[in-house]
């Protein structure tokens, strides 16, 4: 490629102090406005960039940690089975017909999630049955009751899950690790599993409650019924104000919404 000099010489003669300026304009630093190549300059975030982003801001999750000796204590229902508290694994035996256990350490009230993975590896029935906290109220998800396949909250407004509008089927397989989540604000309670949305409940007038049997789980606490299940990386974390926010907005929509009545059938 011909230089700055070469084409100057095309069109005139050189003389020596042309070319002494030519050499100073081509070797000559760029300014400081300006870019000084392709590297220098930062493309603008996108919008799916900037929302990874703020996700991972917004996932200040703290470990609750699963170790002897810790803050997860039996539940002592009467009749269960044994619990086993080593380095990451809870395991909850074989109960008649309850095993559980509860933790004693700090945690939110309300405007929370909390993440476990679950699995069964014996017995039909539930495997999760996670109690939480709901401001002054309390609930129970449930995962795998009645027979093995039903979800559900129990219990709102007195009915437990397998009677009311939160009941879902849903066949679950022996010995595979199942992800859990569960959010909880003033508006809603949600329930994922994998990545399947289970449980999108629009708070209302009507109570919150857990059935007495599960009074032993409270205020945080798992239990498995018939079953020996194991739990492991269990977090727990508290909503930003803009989530908080956004659970309110999503609820508008439903307001005018009737509850869909429920099958009496578990």
């Amino acid at each position: 490629m011909p230089t700055i000099i070469d084409t100057f010489r095309s069109i005139a003669p050189i003389t020596p102090a042309l070319a002494s300026l030519l050499t100073l304009a081509c070797f000559a630093p760029a300014s400081a406005d300006e870019p000084k190549g392709a590297a220098a300059v930062k493309p603008a975030q996108s919008a799916a960039e900037k929302a990874t982003a703020d996700q991972a801001d917004a996932a200040t999750w703290t470990n609750l940690d699963i170790r002897e000796g810790g803050d997860w204590v039996e539940s002592k229902f009467g009749g269960d089975g044994e619990v086993k508290v080593k380095e990451g694994l809870i395991t909850l035996g074989f109960g008649d017909p309850l095993t559980g256990i509860r933790w004693k350490g700090k945690f939110p009230k309300n405007n929370y999630e909390i993440t476990v993975e679950a699995r069964r590896t014996n017995g039909f029935d539930f495997f999760c049955g996670l109690t939480l906290p709901a401001a002054d109220q309390r609930f129970s998800l449930i995962l795998g009751g009645w027979g093995g396949s039903l979800i559900g909250i129990s219990s709102i407004g007195g009915e437990d899950a397998a009677h009311n509008e939160t009941m879902i089927i849903r066949q679950f397989e022996q010995n595979r690790w199942y992800k859990v989540r569960t959010r909880v604000t003033d508006k809603k309670l949600e329930a994922w599993l994998d990545d399947d949305n289970i449980v999108d409940f629009t708070r209302d007038d009507r109570p919150l409650d857990i059935r007495a049997e599960l009074e032993q789980s409270v205020p945080v606490g798992f239990a498995s019924f018939q079953t020996i299940a194991e739990l492991r990386n269990i977090r727990v974390r508290e909503l930003t104000p803009a989530e908080i926010a956004a659970s309110g907005k999503a609820t508008a929509a439903d307001d005018k919404k009737s509850p869909a009545k429920p099958s009496d059938k578990p």
